[in-house]
């Protein structure tokens, strides 16, 4: 049997550290934020709106994507683009695995793949889940825990060893 759709709220709040693309026109950034399958395949996405005032390299969007169909397992890929005149350059990726957002939601920075000190503020709200069964209705609870803005979500991480001495 499937498991269960969720809705999900994903909120891009900022961007820090971001690098200057478009020395024509200006500085232009968005995010598009696509669910993928655990085989890599998209499942759906949704773009905020190009940033064009303000301090374009440290863009404020305080936007939220709603998704309809979203299953633990999937994960969150974020993607900041620069858009130009005649396309969009690529400034780099941050990954969010479903087990830190499910099923109490996520508040914080993701380092940016690709961008050395960037870093991409967001937050997540998994809607319609289900209080856990093993959740004693009669505690008094402050609802969900509250996480640090300082979170960095752990990236995959390759090291090759080229040379050891000793």
């Amino acid at each position: 049997m499937a498991s269960p759709s969720n809705k999900l709220n994903v909120r891009i709040i900022r961007a820090e550290g971001l690098q200057h693309m478009n020395h024509f026109t200006g500085d232009h950034p968005y995010v598009t934020c696509a669910i993928k399958r655990a085989e890599g395949e998209v499942v759906t996405k949704a773009d905020t709106k190009p940033v064009t005032e303000g301090d374009t390299l440290n863009p404020i969007w305080d936007e939220t994507l709603e998704f309809e169909s979203w299953q633990p397992g999937e994960t969150l890929e974020f993607t900041v683009y620069d858009k130009g005149l005649v396309g969009s350059k690529t400034e780099g990726k941050a990954l969010l695995p479903s087990e830190f957002f499910h099923p109490h939601g996520f508040q914080g920075m993701l380092a940016i793949i690709g961008l050395p000190d960037a870093k991409l503020n967001v937050g997540v709200q998994v809607v319609g889940e289900e209080s856990p069964p093993e959740q004693d209705p009669g505690l008094a609870t402050d609802a969900a825990p509250q996480v640090s803005e300082n979170v960095a979500v752990p990236q995959r991480l390759a090291v090759s060893i080229l040379q050891a001495h000793g």
